[in-house]
């Protein structure tokens, strides 16, 4: 059984992007309990994303983590990267994630 929930997800051909909080009894610091993580496919590399801030609006969500900008809504994400643009779409949360994803965030735990 993993010890997250899955918050956000989002997929392309390319990456896979996810937030996950740890379940962990007693912990309140969030930086340990909150994460997003990248998720290269071609490379099958993770990459947790450092944190900078977040926002909203109406209609869309931002976050913005070192070297990273993140704005999505309920269907899709634009992940901007050293000056590329990444489209995702959103995954439902109970999609259970593929076994390379699933076994890279074990070691990284």
């Amino acid at each position: 059984m993993n010890n997250y929930k899955i918050l956000y997800h989002f997929e392309s051909e390319i990456f896979s992007l996810i937030e996950i909080k740890r379940t962990l009894q007693n912990e309140t610091d969030k930086s340990k309990l909150y994460f997003w993580l990248l998720f290269d496919k071609q490379e099958v590399k993770l990459q947790k994303l450092n944190f900078v801030s977040m926002s909203s609006d109406k209609e869309n969500e931002f976050r913005v983590f070192e070297n990273i900008r993140l704005s999505f809504d309920k269907q899709k994400a634009l992940l901007i990267s050293d000056n590329k643009e990444f489209k995702l779409h959103a995954i439902p949360i109970d999609v259970e994630l593929n076994r390379s994803i699933q076994q890279a965030i074990m070691e990284f735990f």
